[in-house]
């Protein structure tokens, strides 16, 4: 078996920061397996307006394409596909092209079963749009959504059905979501699924020395939805604000979406006077002014701006809301985990640790100490494990 590989990774094109979470850890691990000496493709669906500059070899998949696609594939005689788009795949198809010729590992970045319309999202649709008759539709809506949630979740079972049938592996994010998986399709192999976290993107590690020069800040870096809960950072703020002893104290809010607007009006209902929404930005350097990380989502996979902030020296406070969160996080040593909806004791901590300086700076040390788990080096080698092992296999 040759010692290269050559690896088709399938997801967006496009390179940072024109992505989301899951192709940015794509353009991690591509670049670390180019550095290593292996050949390094892109398989994308959609066309972007902001094209990848990284991956010099790529090509559109689709069947109108296939004529090109069997040459490329010839040309460069992959071993692995490794695909991350793989709810939106057409097996079939991408069997039909690779045959036996190389393993397709399936990653599914995300936690298992999250496809349903739930009323909250709903609400805040209607709310957000300015067109009467869409608040209508939306509102016409609500009584259908135990059938929506039925039919949905059949649509992820079967999703994931092919995904196993057509795939040699299918990669989840932590072990934890296994039962999850299992409840799903309970005759899965276990034998097919491999958990593999992600690594940290940024190449810097805050240094211990300069944890004093962190401002008295609280941030958030996520994009305005249902599953992030940004009202209750916006509750949970509102707290802060009502109590002199942390008059010094500021909130940045990163990010933006279709809510945006509605979180601002809540914030101005709510007389708040040190939060400062700023939009989508390139968020380390705000996390090297910061000091406290908030996190209300109610669900997670395995959240990269977690890992970011606890890379910069930001102590992250958490809802225990998905399984993998442990696994990042150690409560009360490289951050705090607290009881899902428990808005009090969330506001309790943040107190807690304004206070005390001398534990922020050591809970920080821990946490950039903790990432160091998951440099890419570290995740790169449990891919290359992974990509080799597969490869044995096909040679029996």
């Amino acid at each position: 078996m040759k010692s290269e590989l050559n690896i088709l990774f399938i997801s967006f094109d496009a390179d940072p920061p024109h992505m989301g979470g899951t192709a940015t850890v794509v353009n991690v691990l591509a670049k670390a397996f180019q550095a290593k000496g292996h050949f390094v493709a892109l398989g994308y669906f959609e066309d972007s307006n902001h094209p990848s500059e990284f991956f010099q070899y790529k090509i559109k998949l689709n069947i109108e394409n296939k004529k090109e696609i069997e040459v490329f594939i010839a040309q460069h005689k992959f071993d692995i596909v490794y695909n991350t788009q793989a709810m939106n795949t057409d097996f079939l198809f991408l069997r039909s092209l690779f045959v036996e010729n190389c393993k397709i590992i399936s990653a599914y970045h995300n936690k298992p079963r999250l496809r349903y319309l739930s009323l909250e999202s709903l609400m805040n649709i209607y709310h957000s749009s300015k067109n009467p008759l869409y608040k209508i539709y939306t509102l016409a809506k609500i009584p259908l959504l135990p059938i929506w949630k039925y039919k949905l979740q059949k649509e992820e079972r079967v999703k994931f059905a092919k995904m196993v049938e057509h795939s040699d592996r299918v990669q989840l994010l932590s072990k934890k979501f296994y039962p999850t998986f299992f409840e799903i399709l309970p005759k899965t192999p276990v034998s097919k699924l491999i958990a593999i976290g992600n690594p940290v993107v940024f190449e810097n590690f805050y240094p211990h020395d300069k944890l004093v020069e962190k401002e008295k800040k609280v941030i958030v870096v996520c994009s305005v939805n249902y599953q992030k809960r940004p009202e209750l950072m916006i509750k949970i703020w509102s707290e802060i604000e009502k109590d002199e002893n942390f008059m010094e104290w500021s909130f940045d809010f990163i990010g933006g979406g279709d809510s945006f607007d509605r979180i601002i009006r809540m914030s101005e209902k709510l007389n708040l006077k040190r939060i400062k929404f700023l939009g989508y930005q390139q968020p380390e350097t705000f996390y090297n002014k910061a000091s406290i990380f908030m996190m209300t989502s109610r669900y997670e996979g395995w959240p990269m701006v977690l890992m970011e902030a606890m890379q910069m020296g930001v102590v992250p406070i958490v809802f225990n809301s998905f399984e993998s969160l442990d696994e990042i996080v150690v409560d009360k040593k490289t951050g705090y985990i607290i009881s899902n909806n428990d808005l009090k004791g969330f506001v309790n901590r943040m107190k807690w640790l304004m206070k005390n300086e001398n534990i922020r700076y050591l809970v920080a040390k821990n946490a950039i100490k903790s990432c160091e788990n998951f440099r890419i080096e570290k995740i790169y080698y449990k891919y290359l494990y992974i990509f080799k092992e597969l490869l044995i296999e096909k040679e029996k």
